[in-house]
């Protein structure tokens, strides 16, 4: 039984329609600025009425978005997702802990307003097994396992705001040259006295 929960800030029409513009290892600019939420925000925030979990089996990602990525250290590393592994049929899923990060990098010249995620919840850790491709019960499964839950999400519900950089103010350039003249004022002037009683 699959649960969809199709939370659409936007149309997404546009998301299949583009896919012949994607450029293949387009996206890597950004990804120093793209830190990526955590499974358990990812839930929280668009399953409400969901009981928590340890972690999520991951059915889906939308491949025509961009490249997926995932980090098991809190982002400091990350490493691309095997979409043509979890997307075919044969109910293999990538396994990751509640903690984990998850982020997509568009695609250069590729508009996205939303994109495709499909998952279910387990109440128990991944453990060693944390970041692994894994096979999946379609129908019955572990008790305290969620059904498959379908969202459809806007880039910044998985990859999260950017970081607010500091851009500092520029400086004024006439004041700068007035108060380097001002500086300079009283040397020029003895320097010209000086030639002047010679």
């Amino acid at each position: 039984m699959t649960a969809h929960a199709l939370h659409s800030p936007s149309p997404t029409s546009d998301v299949s329609r583009h896919h012949s513009e994607r450029r293949p290892g387009a996206g890597v600019q950004c990804s120093a600025v793209l830190g990526g939420n955590t499974l358990a925000h990812i839930v929280e925030e668009n399953c409400p009425g969901m009981l928590p979990s340890a972690g999520v089996v991951v059915e889906h990602l939308d491949a025509q978005a961009g490249t997926w990525q995932f980090s098991l250290d809190e982002g400091r590393t990350w490493r691309a997702i095997r979409t043509d592994l979890i997307n075919r049929a044969g109910n293999m899923g990538l396994a990751l802990n509640r903690d984990a990060r998850l982020r997509v990098l568009p695609f250069a010249g590729h508009r996205v307003s939303g994109v495709r995620v499909a998952f279910h919840t387990v109440q128990r850790s991944h453990g060693m097994g944390n970041g692994s491709y894994r096979p999946y019960a379609s129908d019955e499964r572990e008790e305290g396992c969620s059904c498959t839950v379908t969202l459809v999400l806007a880039l910044s519900a998985i990859n999260g705001a950017p970081p607010v950089v500091h851009v500092p103010r520029p400086r004024n350039k006439r004041a700068l040259v007035q108060r380097t003249a001002a500086g300079a004022g009283p040397a020029g002037g003895s320097l010209g006295d000086g030639m002047a009683l010679a």
